[in-house]
């Protein structure tokens, strides 16, 4: 099988975990990926925040430095730039995270680069966007998330904010899902182009549901964490989990409770009948609370595994949350390569996290392990920059390339001027509008519903393509019937389905009916791309829309769906927090002794949704250079694996429960890395814990009398704290309000962010310079609201928030003469077989 990005060669010239990550995926796919190891810098430690302890394996870099190559290289000197300038010169992408001074002092700003390669994609995964008042702030995901509003919601009340680490993967899916937007534009124009994709943007799109919910509504109970036995359904909530008897936690999704009532009340003894709960009303009001205790009477009295019998059995919307020894021997992970098992030349046998999108024609592949720093450095200054060897051997003699990385780090970059944003930011919907759209000329047929499926076109249609939702009459997409999130009912207009399905068009079809499937085909043979999300290949089969007879009437498309857990085995119906459950990621989250935790409304369905606008870019690009469609899949139980990496690659690796098991945050093992209360909210700090920083934090905090406490005067000490440490901070930050102590530790160089709700992150103007906001006009209102906006931007081909969720088939008829070139007969026809409304 011939892989995908063979063709393409990316510089990697990234620090951070998301960024290495966003090229990996590049890798995996076959892109020819050079990581430039910076010689004059010391490596990232991965155990900066304390939750990352140092093993024999180098679990992080088996992830995020897979299938690259790697160069040192001395970028402190002039020769070792020049030597980059002519990497540059052989490469097709360069991916960075240095901020933007360093970027600026070392000659590696966009316009520095395009005087070398001309059409190079210049991609810059960055912590708060390209312009705006806070753009220079440190690139840390912590800082990142303590902005968006979510930590505070997650935990039951009372408790402190919960960082969850997962804002980051999103960001580095978004920097790859922009490299290869832009090498399609490329491909058309022979433009290269910028990219910025930003940990903000990323944490932001990944509170999608709840934050375009925030922003129509403006009720701040969607700001308030939500007790478990507060969920507005006993059968279904964000915040519901009930105990077992073993200690783990059910969860159950099933918020039509009519349609399931029968076969729950009947798996947990209740009887049918029960005036007490026989109708959803009762169930979700008067008799709300009574139903819950008893349920957790019920489910107290049996183990987890006897209640995963007895969900399968039933075929119920409900499951058991996991730890991270689940994933590690699912036979479904493994037959799917979404957990890999691998053998290291010095590790020997380990699991690593696999891959989280299939691809028939092209899947991704492990090829080469983590490189050693600097192992490639000779090949590749051969075949990629034209040196030869008596070239490369004066080059290590004067030590500008070699194996070895400083172990000191150096100055600080000067910061360089932060540009405002300039009217609006691209992706604004009030952008340019002449701007090209990477994705012109690409249709995309999107027969999706609620969440995972129409937010993957939403993605492609921002940048461009003709999305045609095609949906079923009188109803159609179940997403158009939401009438509240997270028990807050909705403003005046549907958020919900009017953002998600932006930028498309609606034709309503029946495809029961042999007539709407004949308009289906026709439709499939002048369109590029077939997206589903209804069902598993039995239901695809029984409509006449498998894989096997769509690519027979057009070989050019490529076929995408979403399954609920992998492309091969079970094919069951899948729920966003049933599937998480099944990660191991909610049980470790919260403090010890609490509810699991969900990581928010829709989060898995956001992740699994783009990486589906990955995979159909990838797909895109193969289908460029051979003519031919393909299949694909991005599963929610894919997604939500490879959503964990930062703490479940580790366990895999190394079995370490330090990874699966919940921990207080008294305990925390860096102490300068953690929330602590200040007089009115929360604050993040983020500080390596060496006696440098540890000193620094005294002064500025009025308390030189602990940086000379000899319970904490070393690192080790620090480091082993029993709490007592975590509460002398808790009781110095408590003195002042948050945002005067973030002015205060920011102005001495700290890193440190309040922890926001989402009143204060709706008009934040670092979001809204950047694009992450928008306004659109709203037809069922009459009037502009506010929503989420794109968190990508492109220089020459920005994404663009045109129109909001049409109409119930408001495009049938205008699709079907323009597209199908059918008359005004054929489509009275079509209607009186019952074929379209």
């Amino acid at each position: 099988m011939s892989r995908a990005l063979e063709d393409i060669v990316v510089l990697d010239c990234t620090s951070e975990y998301w960024s290495a990550l966003a090229a990996a995926l590049l890798g995996d796919f076959g892109a020819e990926v050079i990581r430039v190891e910076d010689l004059s810098r010391p490596p990232r430690d991965p155990d900066r925040d304390g939750c990352h302890p140092h093993a024999p394996i180098n679990a992080e870099a088996e992830l995020i430095q897979r299938n690259k190559r790697s160069v040192g290289l001395d970028l402190g000197a002039e020769a070792g730039r020049s030597v980059m300038a002519r990497l540059v010169a052989g490469s097709d992408v360069f991916i960075t995270d240095l901020p933007f001074g360093l970027l600026a002092a070392r000659g590696c700003e966009p316009e520095d680069l395009a005087r070398v390669k001309a059409d190079l994609i210049y991609a810059r995964g960055s912590g708060f966007g390209p312009v705006g008042p806070d753009r220079d702030l440190p690139a840390l995901d912590e800082l990142a998330a303590a902005r968006t509003g979510v930590m505070p919601t997650l935990p039951e009340p009372g408790e402190p904010p919960v960082y969850t680490a997962s804002g980051q993967m999103y960001t580095a899916v978004f920097l790859a899902l922009g490299v290869m937007l832009a090498l399609h534009h490329r491909h058309r124009t022979g433009e290269g182009q910028v990219v910025d994709a930003s940990l903000f943007g990323g944490n932001l799109y990944a509170a999608s549901l709840t934050v375009d919910a925030y922003l129509a509504m403006r009720d701040d109970r969607l700001s308030e964490p939500v007790s478990r036995l507060d969920a507005g359904n006993p059968m279904s909530g964000a915040s519901l989990a009930y105990p077992t008897a073993d200690g783990r936690w059910v969860t159950l999704t099933m918020p039509d409770s009519d349609r399931w009532w029968p076969a729950f009340s009947e798996a947990v003894g209740l009887d049918r009948d029960d005036p007490r709960f026989d109708t959803h009303d009762k169930r979700c009001g008067e008799s709300r609370l009574e139903m819950m205790h008893l349920l957790d009477e019920i489910f107290a009295r049996r183990p987890g595994s006897y209640w995963r019998e007895v969900f399968a059995e039933k075929q119920l919307s409900a499951d058991v949350m996991e730890k991270y020894d689940y994933p590690a021997e699912d036979e479904q992970a493994a037959l799917n390569d979404f957990v890999l098992g691998l053998d290291h030349p010095s590790y020997g046998r380990f699991q690593s996290l696999g891959f989280p999108l299939h691809l028939s024609d092209s899947p991704a592949r492990l090829h080469r392990l983590a490189p050693c720093v600097g192992q490639h450095t000779a090949e590749v200054l051969q075949e990629i920059a034209g040196y030869t060897y008596s070239e490369i051997e004066d080059l290590r003699a004067e030590a500008t390339v070699g194996e070895r990385r400083a172990e000191v780090p150096e100055p600080p970059p000067p910061l360089s001027a932060a540009p405002a944003a300039s009217g609006v930011a691209a992706g604004s919907p009030t952008a340019d509008g002449s701007a090209p759209k990477a994705l012109e000329g690409i249709r995309v047929l999107d027969l999706t519903v609620w969440f995972q499926g129409p937010v993957c076109a939403q993605h492609l249609a921002d940048f461009g393509a003709e999305v045609i939702h095609v949906e079923r009459p009188e109803t159609g997409d179940q997403a158009r019937g939401v009438r509240s999130i997270n028990a807050v009912p909705v403003a005046d207009w549907n958020q919900y389905f009017l953002v998600v399905n932006r930028n498309k068009k609606s034709i309503a079809i029946d495809l029961k009916t042999d007539a709407g499937r004949q308009i289906m085909y026709r439709l499939v043979e002048e369109s590029d791309v077939f997206l589903w999300n209804q069902g598993g290949t039995a239901a695809l089969r029984k409509l006449g829309l498998d894989y096997q007879t769509l690519s027979s009437i057009n070989p050019r498309l490529i076929f995408a769906t979403n399954s609920g857990y992998g492309h091969r085995g079970s094919d069951r119906p899948a729920f966003d927090m049933t599937v998480q459950a099944l990660t191991g990621i909610m049980t470790r989250l919260s403090e010890p002794g609490q509810p699991p935790v969900y990581l928010g409304l829709g989060a898995g369905d956001a992740y699994g949704g783009l990486l589906s606008a990955l995979g159909i870019a990838i797909a895109l690009h193969q289908r460029q250079k051979t003519g031919r469609g393909q299949y694909l899949d991005a599963s929610l139980y894919g997604a939500q694996l490879f959503l964990a990496a930062p703490s479940l690659q580790p366990y895999l690796a190394t079995r370490n429960d330090f990874y699966t098991d919940q921990r207080p945050r008294r305990g925390a093992r860096n102490p300068l890395w953690n929330r602590y209360p200040a007089k009115d909210s929360w604050l993040f700090l983020c500080l390596e814990n060496t006696d440098a920083n540890w000193s620094l934090l005294c002064g500025v905090l009025g308390r030189d009398d602990l940086a000379t406490d000899p319970r904490f005067s070393t690192v080790e000490q620090r480091a082993n704290q029993d709490g007592s440490l975590v509460d002398l901070l808790d009781e110095a930050f408590a003195a002042r309000h948050a945002r005067e102590w973030t002015s205060t530790l920011r102005s001495s160089g700290i890193a440190v962010a309040p922890i926001e709700s989402f009143r204060e992150v709706s008009g934040d103007e670092q979001a809204w310079a950047n694009g992450y906001f928008a306004k659109a006009h709203c037809d069922e209102v009459n009037r502009e609201v506010e929503l989420r906006g794109i968190p990508l931007t492109l220089s020459r081909t920005p994404g663009r928030v045109e129109t909001l969720g049409p109409e119930l088939g408001q495009d049938t008829e205008m699709v079907l003469l323009e597209t199908l070139g059918c008359s005004w007969d054929e489509i009275g026809d079509l209607k009186a077989r019952g074929a379209i409304p």
